[in-house]
């Protein structure tokens, strides 16, 4: 969730989303770019991220407009949450986006209502998937329309200080078991004082996933329902709280301060020495941070299982109200597949999804660029295959998770009763 999700969704996105669908579903003024004289054509293109990723985008798009001249995009862009939100009364608006920015848990809920355009058919089989993996490229399909394409891989990990680390005897990067990890993170906190070894991961969904996938399970089935038990839950929940009470994990008003920023999260604000986030976000870690910082496989399971897949971090998409599908196409192929494009934006979003140009920076990549192409380079023969696209109202399931799990945090909630919560309002919410 870039993020961006990247790790916490905000849940109003999904609410607001199920107001004002409707209202475009039931005749709105169908939206369009402004179309100038001589064939000329405007379309907008939205995204969230931080001021640093719409630097890096606009470069990218003026090379498009240097290449396709009769084509003029007009950009913007928002912090994840805004961006949902205003993406949502744009549509009410009958005013959406050409190209836009989705979120795998969003792509449900924008697909599945006639928001985005089936890419299979029309324009958007001019958008080329042939140097993709395939498995990523599969992602952006929900319910057999492709909604969206992959604009970049991650995939999840552990970001981590390598220093603290190995004062303790201990190597991320080779592996561990979870009980290794605790144990590891028990002593970085000891030595460094108000600084946790790892931030509680308790209320991250991401994290609870990977640990399914240990185990076997799965977040969401196919079919949208919940993928694991009640007793699943309260495992996780167990594992997170053991942390927490030993003092390997940060404590409950550090965990409740977690941002979406790398800036703003405790291993940033350097509350904590790991953190479970996206491998693309080393960079911006490593600079609010302030020291060297490195990324590693999650802890595994009894199996020896990380659990881990290839994950679109951020997915491109058009929208199926577009007057200008055609040059929107056009722009998402070249975001896609161009090698200057792949130079232009570097890792920030994750690696390029065109395997040959991702070979091709690959070969030149130095610094935390290098170490995020040799860890992936590393994984990807353990990689599975990607879960299920989630269904519609998974955001809002991330902001319960994150909230029930705070309650028990502070001790305002039993364990018990805060699972019984959870998975009473989830399995309602997706009914």
């Amino acid at each position: 969730m870039g993020r961006t999700t990247e790790r916490r969704t905000k849940g109003r996105g999904v609410a607001a989303l199920a107001v004002v669908v409707p209202l475009l579903l039931t005749g709105v003024a169908a939206c369009g770019s402004d179309s100038g004289g001589g064939g000329d054509v405007t379309i907008n293109f939205v995204w969230w991220g931080s001021e640093g990723r719409a630097n890096l985008t606009k470069k990218a798009v003026e090379l498009f407009q240097q290449k396709n001249p009769n084509i003029k995009v007009q950009t913007s862009f928002s912090a994840y949450a805004a961006y949902w939100e205003k993406l949502a009364t744009q549509t009410a608006g009958g005013k959406p986006p050409d190209v836009l920015n989705v979120d795998s848990r969003y792509l449900a809920e924008y697909g599945g209502r006639n928001v985005l355009a089936d890419l299979n058919s029309g324009a958007g089989k001019a958008i080329s998937l042939a140097d993709v993996n395939p498995e990523l490229a599969a992602t952006g399909v929900y319910q057999g329309k492709r909604y969206a394409v992959p604009w970049a891989q991650n995939t999840p990990a552990m970001i981590y200080d390598p220093a603290a680390f190995t004062a303790t005897g201990a190597d991320p990067a080779k592996g561990m078991t979870w009980d290794q990890y605790a144990e590891a993170a028990r002593k970085v906190s000891a030595a460094g004082g108000q600084t946790r070894g790892v931030t509680d991961f308790g209320i991250l969904d991401t994290t609870l996933e990977i640990w399914l996938r240990q185990q076997g399970k799965q977040f969401y089935t196919p079919e949208g329902k919940l993928g694991f038990t009640a007793d699943d839950l309260r495992r996780y929940w167990q594992l997170a709280s053991e942390f927490r009470d030993t003092k390997a994990a940060s404590p409950a008003d550090v965990t409740a301060s977690y941002n979406t920023s790398p800036e703003q999260a405790p291993l940033g604000k350097k509350l904590t020495s790991s953190e479970f986030a996206y491998d693309n976000l080393l960079p911006a870690y490593a600079k609010a941070n302030g020291k060297p910082l490195n990324v590693a496989p999650y802890p595994s399971g009894a199996n020896g299982d990380t659990g881990q897949y290839r994950r679109p971090s951020m997915f491109l998409a058009v929208s199926a109200r577009s007057q200008q599908q055609e040059a929107a196409a056009k722009l998402v192929d070249f975001l896609v597949n161009d090698p200057e494009v792949g130079k232009i934006v570097g890792t920030d979003r994750g690696l390029a999804p065109n395997l040959k140009v991702r070979a091709q920076l690959a070969a030149g990549a130095k610094g935390n660029d290098k170490i995020l192409y040799d860890y992936e380079a590393a994984l990807e023969p353990k990689l599975g295959a990607a879960p299920p696209v989630p269904p519609k109202g998974a955001g809002a399931i991330q902001k319960l998770l994150q909230r029930t799990y705070e309650e028990v945090a502070f001790g305002r909630m039993s364990l018990d009763d805060a699972v019984s919560r959870f998975m009473t309002e989830a399995q309602k919410g997706l009914s």
